[in-house]
């Protein structure tokens, strides 16, 4: 009786020999998931390659969260047997199983022995592969398109055999295409992933090609296009797809020597490393002996590239090294001894199809010509190959004549030139490899460099790895700093990224080159700089997640859900393991170089860890299937509330994500309201809508009460309004209005009126935000909300105050005042604070204008209210300007500056600009304020358009100074545009006109222009009628208006006094002294001249003392005033470049400066 054989999975009882279970249908062998090898039942360690086995650990209770499914990124193989029906019909149906079975064997052999795969599925005369469970490999793709030309070109070989017992010849098909599956995880799948599309394409995919054709999709080519040789197909259109698909054939592997990929950008931060190899190459080379380094690093590093580089760096040194090169294979462990191989196809020129005959006579002659004098080594170099001709002996003997003629060719070739023994991927050696390192590292005398590359794992399997020998170094090859991978990514993406591509990428990549490239390849390629993770860098680190033991890899996904930051108490429940467990696997995950220790915990009496890399987290949170995804975060919502507390507004954004993927869309919406709310206080006015986004989306899906509708609109309103975008806030205002009158709610409504007519208002609507804020007000009486009436009130001040009929006694501004006092909002009062400085200013109060700016900056400040106190500093800067104190105003408006772009506050930084450009035009820094004006041209027309007839008479008047009049003639005339759109534009719209005029030629319509500057009630803002003295004196003075000079003057005299402004009475004592030399009186007009030099060195006005010099230069002539006038105008000349500068040069002005 057949002794029957337990299966591994389920225990049921099978015959000897069954390659499926009876039962549950998992395959019976078991195969090491690193180097493919079988491994018998119970083994703790593969006896191949040494990696300990998930079967070791001891098992893990179910989890109440996970279960045994993952989402990975498979390639899919499916070979199917062409004409197999007409084979059946000929054939004994025995005859005919005997056939298939045949068939079968081979490509087992091939796809599990060979590289790794998994067999899943026998269909008839089909056979479905798996490359990438139950365990990931990074090289997967190519793994499966080496499997597929293997099958082909064993056809040849079954075909003979099947020749002779059947008088039968089969053909082949395979399909191969890579995607994403769902399947159990762990050392077992199930069979759900049939129905994915990777597996349903790869089998149309071989349907439609030749015999013999190993076709693959576009993500295998993409990922295996530098390791195969491929050639073009016609699209193909399959069953099932909508469109062609874009196909390859393979043809054959390329070569796996290492330099066939080349370096695409500069070696960046290795520089100390490499000096460090050719240090020791040369200390090696002058004392005549071996030394071994072994570079240590995680897969991606730049291990590879820094032996390119030494190798590049001493390959032309005299005497010249031989570089012996090879590299070992993950899927090689059936093959002994792979790196030397590598080395020898590459010296003697060998090939794949090279015959045992041809193989040992390329190999003489390369021994012939390296080593002429011991033939004798042919023999025992063939035993790399597992040729044994002429050799005898137990296995421990031809293992040992195997080393000894190694170390006779290294020891032969370094008597006439030094050795590099360069060898790649150790961790996946087999021992034969590392033996023979090792013994030649005790045993030769000669000068070697031997050259180790190899990740962490190698020390699991050989802890003593080069310990303990002074001939011996390890180098740890650690990430890039930041700046180094913003320089590396900055050369791979050469002229095609930007700054902030270039620093995000950088920050992804977290200083691993390997994912830098990628990163950056697939952004060149179209992708967003956030977007998924390429196939290439997930297949390194889904291959490093599947070689954990279970409870490592199930507490690394329960920690990827938690976030970057993770604590073992909110571990532990996720991964159905107890908090000493989830520790335990923790410190395990630290010790591979997966996870850290973070010195401060931000949860008391919890220990915080956090993921080294954020592409290992987003890997392994992508492992998980989305219905294990919403029970983890539910769990970790549970965890964070439980333990957070009352400072749950401290992790608000967290939880609220978590409850959010959770799928508890009533409380998720709810969080991420506060959490916007939280975003929108702190000024992350991206994420603040962001997160508004998502709160509505979520309440849409909770069908939650209008009233939190609307007040979600009116949140993410608020900071589109911040933002200057005017048709979002508008849009989020009216459609939270809306919803507040469905809810029956008047406070709200109240409030979302008050906005839309802040909308309104914005835009200069001025009848629709009146109606509105009255609504509003109206609205608040009813139902007694003083806040939102206050706010209203003042809001209709600024109504009257833009129709220039608001002082600093409005009823308006006067009740709103007195009611936000009541409240005490400061933020509102600060507004109205704000609003009563310009009350002020306008009837030439400076000293409470200040007074009143003083009080709403310290009323924002305690309100910790940027937004205000970006306006309120912005308004004290702009009242000193106007009062002459250019030092403070200057002092005020950067700081307001700062504020108003650290907050994006568009109208702020709008205004500021000009206010900017104002006190620079005055003070002679025309090239700062052309440029502060102009920049502030485009963001008026969109959030201020109040202020742009200013800004293009500052503009005009910056080029006027400048010498360029064409300049100044264009901006004054856009400036004058604006004189019937408003009654608060007119003022600085005449003046425009007046700037126009008096610096071009017109023949007529001078009497009228004289009467509007008359008629105008400059008293209504006095600083503009302090603002037009320059104008209206330019015109006079060319006209040669005596009397109407004299009448303005005396007109203009008490508002300016009023004021007190250093410029404003400079400015009028220039036309005082207009005045007097027009009317005959040089004297007077010299004392005047006195007057506004005086004044204007007080305050630092350049404009006015260059324009008084020159008048008291041409009037006098004294060396002194030509001197002082010199350094004025080399002042303005240096502020200036390019062509203003060469037209202030070539203006009459300039020519001073060349005397």
């Amino acid at each position: 009786m057949r002794t029957q054989v337990a299966c591994w999975n389920c225990g049921f009882s099978n015959s000897p020999g069954s390659r499926f279970c009876a039962n549950c249908g998992k395959p019976q062998k078991q195969t090491c998931p690193e180097c493919g090898a079988e491994i018998v039942q119970g083994a703790k360690f593969c006896a191949n390659c040494g990696i300990p086995l998930a079967a070791a650990e001891a098992p893990v209770e179910a989890a109440p969260v996970f279960t045994a499914e993952a989402r990975k990124v498979v390639t899919v193989l499916f070979a199917d047997l062409v004409g197999s029906t007409g084979l059946t019909e000929r054939l004994d149906p025995e005859e005919s199983r005997d056939v298939v079975r045949k068939f079968y064997d081979m490509v087992e052999h091939v796809v599990e022995r060979w590289f790794a795969g998994t067999v899943a599925n026998l269909m008839g005369d089909a056979v479905l592969a798996i490359f990438g469970l139950p365990v990931a490999h990074e090289d997967d793709p190519e793994r499966a398109v080496r499997a597929g030309l293997a099958i082909r070109d064993a056809m040849p070989i079954l075909n003979g055999h099947l020749a002779v017992t059947h008088g039968v010849q089969l053909a082949v098909r395979v399909g191969i295409n890579t995607g994403e599956v769902v399947a159990a995880s762990g050392s077992t799948f199930d069979r759900d992933f049939l129905v994915s599309d990777a597996v349903t394409t790869a089998a149309r995919l071989q349907q439609t090609v030749s015999p013999g054709t190993v076709v693959v999709g576009e993500r295998t080519h993409r990922l295996t296009r530098d390791a195969v040789e491929y050639r073009d197909l016609p699209p193909l259109q399959v069953k099932g797809k909508g469109t062609p698909l874009t196909v390859w054939a393979a043809v054959a592997p390329l070569p796996e020597q290492a330099d066939v990929k080349r370096a695409t950008a500069p070696l960046v931060g290795r520089h100390a490393e490499l000096g460090l190899l050719g240090h020791l190459y040369h200390r090696s080379r002058e004392e005549d002996r071996v030394h071994l380094v072994t570079i240590f690093g995680q897969p991606g590093v730049g291990k590879s590239r820094l032996l390119r580089e030494f190798l590049a760096e001493v390959r032309d040194l005299m005497p010249q090294p031989m570089v012996l090169r090879g590299r070992s294979v993950a899927f090689g462990g059936q093959i002994g001894y792979h790196a030397l191989l590598d080395i020898l196809r590459f010296q003697a020129g060998l090939l794949d199809t090279d015959s045992p005959e041809t193989v040992r006579a390329k190999l003489a002659a390369w021994l012939n010509e390296k080593l002429p004098n011991q033939p004798d080594l042919l023999d025992g170099l063939l035993l790399t190959f597992g040729t044994q001709d002429g050799v005898s002996g137990d296995p421990g003997q031809i293992r040992q004549r195997l080393y000894q003629t190694w170390q006779s060719l290294i020891s032969g070739v370094a008597e006439s030139q030094p050795v590099i023994l360069a060898l790649e991927d150790m961790h996946w050696a087999d021992d034969g490899v590392l033996d023979l390192v090792e013994a030649v590292v005790a045993n030769i005398t000669a000068p070697l460099l031997i050259v180790c590359l190899a990740r962490p794992e190698l020390l699991e399997r050989r802890p003593t790895w080069g310990g303990g020998r002074r001939n011996a170094t390890s180098l740890d090859l650690p990430p890039l700093r930041q700046d180094e991978a913003e320089q590396l990514v900055m050369a791979l993406g050469s002229e095609g990224l930007g700054p902030e591509a270039i620093k995000l990428i950088a920050q992804r990549a977290e200083g691993n080159p390997l994912f830098a490239e990628e990163l950056v390849r697939m952004m060149l390629e179209g992708s967003a700089p956030g977007a998924a993770i390429p196939d290439t860098v997930q297949a390194v680190i889904t291959a490093r997640i599947d070689r954990l033991p279970p409870s490592e890899r199930r507490v690394l996904q329960a920690a990827s859900v938690v976030g970057r930051a993770f604590w073992p108490s909110a571990v532990a429940p996720i991964a159905g393991l107890s908090v000493e467990e989830a520790r335990q696997a923790i410190n395990a995950l630290i010790g591979k170089e997966l996870v850290l220790s973070r010195p401060r915990s931000s949860i008391a009496d919890e220990r915080e860890f956090a993921f080294r890399h954020i592409l290992t987290r987003d890997v392994a949170y992508q492992m998980l299937p989305r219905t294990q995804r919403q029970r983890a975060h539910a769990e970790a919502a549970r965890w964070l509330e439980s333990t957070i507390g009352e400072r749950a507004e401290e992790v608000i954004e967290i939880l609220a994500e978590h409850l959010r993927l959770a799928g508890d869309e009533a409380r998720a919406s709810t969080y991420l309201h506060r959490a916007g709310g939280k975003a929108r206080r702190l000024y992350a006015n991206a994420d603040a809508i962001r997160l508004f986004d998502q709160a509505l989306e979520a309440a849409a899906k909770a069908a939650l009460s209008p009233s939190q509708l609307a007040a979600i609109y009116r949140d993410r309103g608020e900071v589109y309004q911040l933002l200057g975008s005017y048709r979002e806030a508008m849009t989020d205002f009216e459609h939270g209005l809306l919803a507040a009158r469905q809810a029956g709610d008047q406070a709200l409504e109240a409030v979302l009126e008050d906005l839309v007519g802040l909308i309104h208002h914005r835009q200069h609507r001025l009848d629709d935000a009146e109606r509105r804020f009255a609504r509003a007000a109206e609205i608040a009486r009813v139902v007694g909300d003083r806040l939102t009436l206050g706010r209203s009130l003042v809001d209709l001040a600024n109504i009257a105050w833009d129709r220039g009929r608001m002082g600093p006694d409005h009823p308006a501004i006067v009740e709103g005042l007195a009611l936000l006092r009541q409240t005490g909002d400061l933020s509102s009062l600060a507004r109205a604070l704000n609003m009563l400085c310009m009350a002020y200013l306008g009837t030439g109060d400076g000293v409470r204008a200040l007074e009143s700016a003083e009080q709403a900056l310290t009323a924002a400040r305690e309100a910790s209210d940027k937004s205000k106190e970006a306006t309120s500093l912005s308004y004290l800067g702009h009242v000193n300007s106007y009062l002459g104190l250019y030092d403070r105003a200057r002092q005020h408006t950067d700081a307001s500056m700062a504020v108003a772009r650290e907050i994006q506050d568009r109208r702020r930084i709008a205004y500021t600009l000009f206010f900017l450009g104002r006190i620079n035009f005055w003070t002679g820094r025309l090239g700062d304020a052309i440029a502060q004006l102009e920049e502030s041209v485009p963001m008026s027309q969109e959030t201020v358009p109040t202020q742009l007839p200013w800004l293009f008479l500052y503009l005009g008047n910056c080029f006027h100074e400048a010498g360029d009049d064409a300049g100044a003639a264009r901006a004054f005339a856009d400036g004058s545009r604006f004189d019937a759109v408003s009654a608060r534009w007119w003022q600085p719209s005449l003046i425009c006109r007046i700037s126009l005029a008096s610096i071009t030629d017109r023949a007529t319509g001078w009497d009228a222009l004289i009467g509007d500057i008359a008629a105008a009630e400059w008293d209504e803002f006095v600083p503009a009628g302090g603002e037009v003295l320059l104008a209206v004196g330019r015109l006079l003075t060319r006209l040669g208006r005596h009397e109407a000079l004299r009448a303005f003057i005396a007109a203009r005299r008490r508002s300016i006094e009023r004021l007190n402004s250093a410029t404003y009475a400079g400015l009028l004592h220039l036309l005082e002294a207009d005045a007097a030399e027009m009317g005959g009186a040089p004297e007077d007009a010299l004392r005047n001249l006195e007057q506004t030099i005086h004044l204007s060195r007080t305050a630092g006005t350049v404009i006015t003392e260059r324009a008084a010099l020159e008048q008291r230069l041409r009037l006098r002539g004294e060396e002194h005033d030509r001197a002082a006038l010199r350094i004025l105008l080399g002042r303005i000349a240096d502020s200036l470049s390019g062509d203003l500068r060469a037209a202030f040069l070539a203006n009459p002005r300039g020519t001073l400066l060349k005397e």
